[in-house]
């Protein structure tokens, strides 16, 4: 049964598996002289030679776009994580943990927050290993809240290993090549005490919110008292990571770019730089965006502001 549907969608079809163009492929291009060169699986075929992950074809092609549009459910205790501003979905950090590594790999993140990351190692298929790090100890405490909490509600996962403490020290006390993939969300620019507060100031009356993400410790980069400040130690950490990861591995790095004093600021852009300077080779770049996020009028009626929503 033949349908008008884009190519790019066949992959999710329903009818995949006994469509006639999509057999014809694969007996043309993967299975040559009566040898299969992909192993079974539920769900498709994994390729013998995959030594990166364990995804289908299928699967391994749906990751390379470079747009990722999400509607996650609030799962995993979320009313508990959401009093960190920036916590991202575990299943987001699934889906990366997914790609990069195979069971029994080690996941590094070392910007925890309240373990968006652990939580997604957790619950990969398989699971893997990782570790966090974390300066903040609030946000610590928040994650072992929620590993209780889920597991009250039977969830089972498993708690990672969540180390407070400054991840520049902490970085140093791993052997090099440790981990097998990086995966973090650390602070994309300086925290300015207006729009990182919580409650509401007069004078920014369109800024009203009930998170708190600053803290007082010098060590933290969101402290840093400037821009190059901030880029100068995100580059100390990432010349750690680069030790600590294994020859031809992946970091994912999750960042936001900034719009703060009047100009627009290419954060991804100048940490990337930072990152190849310290050994990273650049791979790609993929913009996400989390679906129903919420727009503020910045700016209105004066001048255009951005919401900055990927």
């Amino acid at each position: 049964e033949f349908c008008e549907d884009k190519v790019t969608d066949c992959f999710d079809c329903a009818k995949a598996e006994n469509c006639p163009i999509l057999n014809e492929l694969y007996l043309k291009y993967f299975k040559k002289n009566g040898v299969n060169h992909y192993e079974t699986r539920n769900k498709g075929t994994v390729h013998l030679k995959n030594a990166l992950n364990e995804l289908t074809g299928a699967e391994w092609l749906y990751f390379t776009k470079t747009l990722l549009t999400t509607s996650y459910s609030s799962k995993y205790a979320h009313e508990i994580r959401k009093a960190h501003g920036a916590n991202k979905p575990p299943e987001l950090m699934k889906h990366l943990i997914g790609f990069f590594t195979k069971g029994g790999d080690r996941v590094l993140d070392p910007f925890a927050g309240v373990g968006g990351t652990l939580i997604g190692a957790a619950i990969a298929i398989p699971p893997r290993e990782c570790v966090g790090i974390e300066i903040n100890p609030k946000w610590v405490h928040i994650y072992n809240e929620v590993i209780e909490t889920c597991n009250s509600q039977g969830e089972n996962l498993r708690k990672h290993e969540l180390i407070q403490g400054d991840c520049l020290e902490v970085l140093k006390t791993f052997d090099d090549e440790y981990f097998q993939f990086i995966v973090t969300d650390p602070p994309y620019n300086l925290h300015l005490e207006k729009t990182m507060c919580n409650g509401q100031y007069e004078e920014f009356a369109n800024r009203k919110t009930d998170y708190d993400m600053r803290s007082d410790n010098p060590r933290d980069l969101a402290n840093a008292v400037s821009y190059e400040g901030y880029l100068d130690s995100m580059e100390r950490v990432l010349e750690q990571c680069f030790r600590v990861l294994q020859s031809k591995r992946y970091m994912a790095i999750i960042i936001r770019n900034a719009y703060q004093d009047g100009e627009y600021m290419f954060t991804h852009v100048d940490i990337a730089r930072r990152a190849k300077a310290q050994g990273f080779i650049p791979k790609g770049e993929i913009v996400w965006y989390e679906a129903g996020t919420r727009l503020r009028p910045y700016g209105y009626p004066y001048a255009y502001v951005p919401n900055i929503s990927h």
